[in-house]
């Protein structure tokens, strides 16, 4: 039976919607034909007295509060707007709403590849263990967008979907990238197929090394990925014959793939041979994965790290500032020189907490100067270079004692964080991670500003580096952007700091209080899309699930593995080198949107 003529069969047994059931079939029966719609199926058109704008409405709280309404969601897959239907086959697996997980199942083969990508990504979200066996079936044989939202479901169902994916990636077979049902798919869903397998305990890297020969490099990305992401032993020597690979990405997992604890000694002399290769490579991210690697061959490698020390791009001496301790050990004389070689704080302070664990007398007394300096983020370095459990912790506890009565909040967490101090003031109640209800009127409010507009909104922000531009996901996720927008425009994000920043992951900001210890004052819920983890992507930070404030985050490059976890709410259209250039405690000027 259809998806269609199940959809037609348990909706018009409802109520609710029997009265639209005699025009609603005309529309689905007209869709499932492949013949044109009738005018009454445009998106504004109401049903039942029912505006588009309240059906949207309605759909969008019923998200928010994760309320589940079975005769709402029953109503909206019979919706005359294909783009509704898509968005209420999402909404089942953000609200877990398991009465209709069989209708997903049933979706996969609508007509309307959106409404069955959809369908294939709730039943991830959702994590629908009973619909394998059908998400198999999508995989062989749907469209390629559907395949590859439900090769991605198979990896989030995880163990129970093992045996799916070892088959559809050729396990048993000699020639899997000609023989295998995989082989015949498109590119993407290749990639996605051996994506999936990342998720697995362990994960069968017999089955994905073979894939880093693929003609894709999509594939032969998501292979390396999968090896460098679980630094996997086993898939090291296949990784290591794609280190000159065309794309960037490629060299990016394979630079981190080859760490001594993944390599060991047998490979160890031809992992340092490529990894000398990969630091001197053309992009700073493939660079950055290739010096935290290199770094960790210890001190017989010195001589290649300490030129990264000087390289261009600010993120490279962040990420070897960071690990520079396993090459320099207690080398005084290189310490020494890497300190003269950059002055500007956000590497210091790296090099100075290295230095501090080993115990090597670099900079003799200069937290006492730091704490004197009339900018704060020096006086939060001054009590911030070591861990408390140090050797080197006893030195610098005066200062911070001194500093508890900093003028700056900042300054005085970092000395009670210094000293192991909780201050009773700052104690919080546990966060509540359900947002206030809201009126209907304000989701119709969100309805007709983002879901159902044609344009999506542009911000930029602002930065000491350039300006980043970015487009917002309006549509896919209103309340994370209405939030951002609102923001935005009443101040909160102005003259803030870039309080975490890890090269070649995230840029992260939004805190108004600058060290990332802020509450925004209000909850928002994963928005959980078809929208990925790419470079460059706008994400909503949170501390776990459904505690999403102000705090947002930019991709430096494809994390894969944040996919179905975190909300993508916006991507990064122009800037990419202001983003790049971002170090941590970087200044964050404001956000605007017009």
């Amino acid at each position: 039976m259809s998806s269609c003529a199940v959809a037609l069969r348990f909706s018009c047994t409802r109520r609710a919607v029997r009265a639209a059931c005699a025009t609603l079939a005309v529309v689905i029966t007209s869709a499932c034909a492949g013949t044109p719609a009738p005018a009454t199926t445009a998106a504004d058109a109401p049903v039942n007295g029912e505006s588009a704008v309240r059906r949207e409405a309605r759909l969008l709280s019923m998200v928010d509060q994760r309320q589940a309404d079975t005769a709402l969601v029953d109503q909206l897959l019979m919706d005359p707007d294909p783009a509704r239907r898509a968005r209420t086959a999402l909404a089942i697996g953000q609200v877990r709403l398991r009465a209709r997980y069989p209708a997903l199942r049933q979706l996969l083969v609508d007509g309307d590849t959106s409404i069955a990508a959809n369908a294939a990504f709730a039943m991830g979200i959702a994590k629908d263990t009973g619909g394998v066996v059908a998400l198999a079936r999508a995989v062989a044989g749907a469209p390629t967008p559907v395949a590859r939202e439900a090769a991605w479901a198979l990896g989030e169902i995880g163990e129970p979907a093992r045996t799916v994916l070892a088959v559809a990636l050729g396990d048993g077979q000699a020639r899997p990238l000609t023989s295998s049902t995989t082989s015949q798919r498109a590119p993407e869903v290749r990639a996605a197929l051996v994506l999936a397998t990342v998720k697995l305990r362990p994960a069968p890297i017999a089955l994905v090394t073979p894939w880093l020969a693929d003609t894709s490099a999509e594939v032969v990305r998501a292979a390396a990925y999968v090896i460098g992401r679980l630094r996997a032993p086993a898939g090291a020597r296949a990784a290591m014959a794609v280190r000159t690979h065309r794309d960037e990405e490629v060299r990016q997992h394979v630079a981190r793939t080859l760490s001594k604890a993944t390599v060991g000694d047998s490979l160890g002399t031809p992992a340092r041979e490529a990894l000398r290769a990969l630091v001197a490579d053309s992009s700073e991210r493939v660079r950055i994965n290739a010096a935290r690697s290199l770094a960790t061959f210890g001190p017989t490698i010195a001589d290649q790290v300490e030129p990264l020390l000087r390289d261009p791009a600010p993120n490279v001496r962040m990420a070897i500032a960071e690990v520079i301790g396993e090459a320099f050990a207690k080398d005084a004389a290189r310490w020494q020189r890497a300190w003269d070689a950059d002055t500007a704080l956000p590497v210091r302070r790296l090099l100075l907490g290295q230095a501090r664990r080993l115990d090597v007398a670099l900079a003799p007394g200069v937290e006492g100067t730091w704490a004197t300096n009339e900018d704060w983020r020096y006086r939060v370095a001054s009590v911030a270079t070591v861990d408390r459990e140090s050797p080197a912790a006893r030195r610098d506890t005066a200062t911070a004692v001194t500093l508890l009565g900093d003028r700056d909040g900042r300054v005085q967490r970092a000395a009670r964080a210094r000293l192991g101090r909780r201050d009773s003031s700052e104690t919080r109640a546990p966060r509540n991670t359900t947002p206030q209800p809201r009126p209907l009127a304000e989701y119709e409010a969100l309805a007709r500003r983002y879901v159902l507009s044609r344009t999506a909104p542009r911000a930029y922000i602002d930065t000491d580096h350039g300006t980043v531009t970015l487009e917002l996901f309006g549509r896919e996720a209103p309340l994370v952007v209405e939030a951002f927008t609102r923001l935005a425009q009443n101040g909160t994000y102005r003259n803030t700091t870039f309080h975490r920043v890890v090269p070649n992951f995230v840029v992260q900001d939004g805190d108004a209080s600058g060290d990332g210890s802020g509450e925004s004052g209000f909850t928002l819920r994963e928005s959980w899309t078809r929208q990925r983890h790419e470079r460059g992507c706008l994400g909503l930070a949170t501390s776990g699930p459904d505690t999403g404030g102000s705090q947002y985050y930019l991709c430096h490059s494809t994390q894969p593995h944040l996919d179905g976890g975190y909300t993508v709410f916006g991507r990064v259209i122009d800037g990419f080198a202001a983003m790049d250039r971002i170090v941590q405690g970087d200044r964050m000027l404001r956000v605007r949107v017009p």
